[in-house]
C-alpha cells in the first residue's frame, strides 16, 4: 500500500473532504426536498373552459408499431377539436410513419430527410419543423414523444393552470409509464418514475421552484419560442431549455394532473445506452453553464428565485455522485490512509442512518404506494400485490445501481459531438391503469 509525505498527504485529504462536501451537500438537499412532496397532490387551480390554443409537436424515427396509438390518444382528448392540432415530424422514416400518420385527417405529416453529414435526432427533427411558421398563431406547443399515450384530461389541465398563473412559460406533465411490468428494468424505471414525480418534482411545485423538463408531456409558452428560438447544441434540448428559464428568470411548474405515459426499455443495453444518452447531454449542459448559473445566482431577485437558481444548478450536478465515489477511490490508491473515508463515502456512518433510512425505505415505499396505488388496486390479493411491491423496489434498486454506470460513461464522454442519435425501440402496448 502507498502513503505519502504527510504535506501531500494533508492536501490529498482537503480534496476529499471538499468533495464529501459536495457529495451529502446533494444528499441533503434532494432528501429535504423529497420530503416536501409528502404533502398528498391536490390542484391548485380551477377547471376552466377551454381557452387556449395548443400544437402538440410529434417527432418520429420509424415508429409504426407505435405512432398510430399516440396518434389516436392525442385525437380523443377532452378538448375543444378546434383549439388544438397535431404535427407529425416523420424524421428520416423508411418505416411506414408518415403514412400511417396521414390516416388521420387532424395530423398535419412534416417529412424530414437529412443529409448523411447533418445532425439527426429529435432535438434536430424539431429544430427543422420550427423552421417554417405553422406553429407562430397557438399559444403553447407541446412536445410530446411517439411512443406515448396521453391522458383525455391532459389539456383541460394544462388549460386550466395557465389561465390561472397566465405568466408560465412552461409546465411540465405528469410522466407515467405505458410498461410497468413487462421487466425488472422497466419495473425500475416505473418505480423512479413514481418517487421523482413526488419526491422532486410535486416538492419544487410547493416551494415555487422551476420544473426539472423531462423531454415529453410538457408545453412551452410560443411568445417565448418567438422570441429565444430553438437552439438544442445537446441530446438534452429538454434540461438546456430548464436552465435556460432559470438563468432568464422565467417561470415554469409541475402538473400533477397533466397525465403522459411513456414506454421504457426492457433491456438492459437499450436502458444503458438510453441513459448514457442523457447522462452525456446533462453533464454537457451542466458543465458548459456553470459559469452562467453562477452569474445569475449572485443577480437573483428574491429568495425564491435565489434558490431555484441555486436548486438548477445542484440539478445540473445531480449526477455527481458517482464521479466523487471514483475519485476517491483514486485518490485512496495514491495513499492508502484516504480508505477510511470510506464509511462516509458510503453514508454508512451512523450520523447518515436517518437519512438513508428516508431514502431507501421511507420515500420508496410511500412514493410507490401512493403513486402506483392504481397498479396495486388491479392485484387480485395482498400476495400479488405483495409481489408487485418487492418487484418495484428490486427494479428501483437495479435501475439506481445500473445508472451509475451510465452517469459515469456520460462524464467521460459529455464533450463528444452530440448530433447522431441513437434511437430507443418502442413496441408496448399501454397498460390501462
Amino acid at each position: 500500500m502507498f502513503s505519502t509525505p504527510d504535506n501531500l498527504f494533508s492536501i490529498l485529504r482537503l480534496i476529499v473532504d471538499i468533495l464529501l462536501v459536495l457529495l451529502f451537500a446533494n444528499l441533503i438537499f434532494y432528501t429535504a426536498l423529497s420530503i416536501i412532496g409528502f404533502r398528498k397532490p391536490s390542484r391548485d387551480y380551477s377547471i376552466v373552459d377551454d381557452e387556449k390554443k395548443f400544437l402538440f409537436i410529434v417527432p418520429a424515427h420509424n415508429e409504426e408499431s407505435v405512432i398510430g396509438d399516440t396518434l389516436y390518444s392525442l385525437s380523443q382528448l377532452n378538448y375543444e377539436k378546434k383549439l388544438y392540432k397535431i404535427a407529425l415530424i416523420a424524421d428520416n422514416c423508411d418505416d411506414r410513419t408518415a403514412e400511417i400518420g396521414g390516416n388521420y385527417p387532424d395530423v398535419t405529416v412534416f417529412e424530414n430527410q437529412s443529409n448523411p453529414e447533418e445532425p439527426r435526432g429529435k432535438p434536430h427533427a424539431i429544430a427543422r419543423f420550427l423552421e417554417n411558421n405553422q406553429w407562430e398563431d397557438y399559444d403553447y406547443i407541446s412536445f410530446i414523444d411517439a411512443d406515448n399515450i396521453v391522458h383525455p384530461d391532459y389539456l383541460k389541465e394544462m388549460n386550466s393552470q395557465v389561465c390561472t398563473t397566465p405568466e408560465l412559460t412552461a409546465v411540465q406533465g405528469y410522466l407515467g409509464i405505458k410498461n410497468l411490468a413487462t421487466s425488472i428494468t422497466a419495473s425500475g424505471y416505473a418505480a423512479v418514475y413514481f418517487i421523482t414525480n413526488r419526491a422532486v418534482q410535486y416538492g419544487k411545485h410547493l416551494l415555487g421552484w422551476n420544473a426539472a423538463i423531462g423531454g415529453t408531456g410538457f408545453i412551452l409558452s410560443v411568445p417565448y419560442l418567438k422570441e429565444h428560438g430553438w437552439n438544442p447544441r445537446s441530446y438534452t434540448e429538454d434540461f438546456e431549455l430548464q436552465v435556460e428559464l432559470s438563468n432568464q428568470g422565467k417561470r415554469s411548474t409541475w402538473n400533477h394532473f397533466a397525465k403522459v405515459y411513456d414506454e421504457k426499455p426492457n433491456s438492459f443495453i437499450a436502458s444503458h445506452n438510453q441513459r448514457t444518452r442523457w447522462a452525456q447531454g446533462h453533464w454537457f449542459v451542466g458543465i458548459t453553464t456553470t459559469p452562467k448559473q453562477l452569474k445569475r445566482i449572485i443577480k437573483s431577485n428574491g429568495i425564491v428565485e435565489l434558490m431555484n437558481r441555486m436548486e438548477t444548478l445542484f440539478y445540473s450536478y445531480s449526477m455527481i455522485r458517482p464521479v466523487i465515489y471514483c475519485m476517491i477511490l483514486f485518490l485512496s490508491l495514491i495513499d492508502y490512509r484516504l480508505l477510511f473515508y470510506l464509511p462516509n463515502l458510503f453514508s454508512l456512518a451512523l450520523y447518515w442512518g436517518v437519512i438513508e433510512i428516508i431514502n431507501f425505505i421511507l420515500v420508496p415505499f410511500l412514493y410507490i404506494t401512493q403513486e402506483g396505488n392504481k397498479y396495486f388496486e388491479q392485484q387480485n390479493n395482498i400476495f400479488f400485490k405483495m409481489l408487485l411491491y418487492i418487484r418495484l423496489i428490486v427494479g428501483f434498486i437495479w435501475n439506481s445501481l445500473t445508472y451509475l454506470l451510465a452517469q459515469l460513461v456520460g462524464f467521460a464522454t459529455w464533450y463528444f459531438p452530440q448530433n447522431k442519435w441513437r434511437k430507443t425501440a418502442h413496441s408496448a402496448v399501454f397498460e390501462k391503469e
